[in-house]
């Protein structure tokens, strides 16, 4: 029996305990069974999931959805799978789905990396982590999610051409990004300037008015 094989994988957040009022958990529960995935079970049918074929992209840490629900009003040709742990924020983006009448949006809420097991090698044509839990501890460098570990299992399920794109306001998290994916012989790319269609969330103002500076990388996989 291999005996690494059998560990649960590093935790990547850091767990935030905040209730939710009575009526967001009564939308929650109202909600939930129509747009959240099991987080465990077999490969993802995405086809089946949103009854049709399209680009499908991974956006990790959704925080209160501002940035997943955007995307995917923006890009109604392509599907979107947001992944958060924190009830609130998904229970904040579950609303937004709602109200805003996407049908081209599901939620994890669970673990993402639990969850990409379920996901096929070369299934998604982008994987998205804005502002993951920076780790600034050197003893916790390991648990960032974009350690060189996990951007080789994430760079697995990219198809050729697919992006990965991080968005830090870390300095230190950037460049050790940056040293992982430059590190990864089928990663191409680097710093570019914020896209566009990339929204600033109330979390990312919050940390441009107190000074931080934003940092975009986005990398093409080539093999």
């Amino acid at each position: 029996m291999n005996a690494a094989a059998d560990r649960p994988p590093v935790r990547t957040f850091k767990p935030r305990r905040r209730p939710i009022s009575a009526t967001r958990a009564a939308r929650f529960e109202r909600l939930e069974p129509l747009w959240c995935l099991d987080e465990v079970g077999e490969t993802l049918d995405p086809i089946e999931v949103f009854g049709r074929a399209a680009p499908l992209v991974f956006e990790i840490g959704i925080g209160a959805g501002e940035s997943l629900t955007s995307a995917a009003a923006a890009d109604p040709d392509s599907d979107l799978i947001g992944a958060d742990v924190h009830t609130p924020g998904v229970a904040a983006t579950l609303a937004r789905i709602d109200s805003m009448g996407l049908t081209n949006v599901r939620l994890l809420h669970g673990d993402a990396m639990v969850f990409v097991e379920r996901l096929a090698p070369y299934s998604l044509a982008g994987i998205r982590i804005f502002f993951p839990d920076p780790w600034p501890k050197a003893r916790h460098r390991h648990r960032r999610i974009t350690s060189p570990a996990n951007v080789d299992r994430l760079v697995s399920l990219l198809e050729p051409g697919g992006t990965l794109h991080i968005a830090t306001d870390i300095d230190d998290y950037a460049e050790s990004t940056r040293l992982a994916c430059c590190a990864h012989p089928e990663l191409d790319g680097g710093v570019v300037d914020r896209p566009e269609w990339r929204v600033v969330t109330r979390y990312e103002s919050k940390g441009i008015e107190a000074g931080r500076t934003v940092t975009d990388l986005i990398y093409r996989r080539i093999g």
